[in-house]
């Protein structure tokens, strides 16, 4: 398989899509390593990395951890840039002051909805976020039902499991693998509904990744990511260069379209 590497100096310049989209899924499956994915381990997202783009090549945030990569994700910005440089957040402290890309997506005309596993991760609600939740074993669902509603929707999932899985039994072992295999299998019907509803764009990928039981050190295994992308449309071609978790704001957000907002 062809596997598509990224740089952004230009690159997406002019590359918005033929069509606007109106259905947005962006899931990120904590603690993913890029070689876990396979057509036995993981047959719903090997079929979105034939159908679309996707690398496997991609790189965390130092430290990688999960707080602190999933704001570089949102933000676009580095830890020392965006603030966020512990990973540790409680409800009843300050939440997320740089834009992200659920801000932009508002911007756009997208009714909007963030899922989080856990709790730390609502450090990322903003005032952009029409619907928010932290759903450790309905996310999905709360996705579903989402998309049922009409109009312009954008939904962030994140989604657990491997990390606990990683630190149980390690990193690419048979246990992870199944975790991997579960999650893999569960996503299928909201994938299915997304594309029911047409416009779409599908983006996947993750925070970390980790070796034998350990993650969030300076090892390299523990920055390895993969993104993968689909669409109903041809998305625009990717050239080689290096991609980080700090590129996926500017990726995505080439890719959604003006918006009723600015027409």
């Amino acid at each position: 398989m062809k596997i598509w590497l990224l740089f952004f100096c230009g690159l997406l310049a002019g590359s918005a899509l033929a069509r606007e989209v109106e259905t947005v899924l962006m899931v990120s499956i904590d603690a993913l390593h890029p070689a876990a994915l396979s057509e036995q381990a993981s047959p719903t997202l090997h079929r979105l990395m034939r159908s679309g783009r996707y690398t496997l090549q991609g790189q965390s945030v130092t430290p990688p951890q999960t707080l602190i990569a999933h704001t570089a994700m949102l933000t676009g910005l580095a830890p020392a840039q965006s603030g966020k440089q512990d990973n540790d957040w409680k409800p009843g402290l300050p939440q997320v002051a740089r834009e992200t890309l659920l801000d932009v997506a508002k911007q756009r005309g997208f009714q909007t909805a963030y899922f989080y596993a856990k709790p730390k991760l609502g450090y990322l609600i903003s005032a952009a976020v029409d619907e928010h939740a932290l759903a450790r074993d309905d996310g999905i669902d709360r996705a579903r039902a989402f998309f049922r509603q009409p109009g312009r929707r954008f939904v962030f999932l994140h989604i657990s499991g491997l990390e606990d899985a990683g630190a149980d039994s390690g990193w690419l072992s048979a246990g992870y693998l199944d975790e991997l295999t579960y999650i893999d299998r569960t996503l299928a019907p909201l994938l299915g509904d997304v594309a029911q509803r047409g416009r779409y764009l599908v983006v996947v990928t993750s925070d970390h990744a980790g070796h034998e039981r350990q993650h969030g050190t300076s090892h390299l295994e523990d920055f390895k990511l993969p993104l993968i992308m689909a669409a109903d449309q041809t998305l625009p071609a990717l050239a080689p260069g290096v991609f980080r978790i700090t590129d996926v704001k500017r990726l995505v957000q080439s890719l959604l379209g003006a918006g009723p907002a600015e027409h």
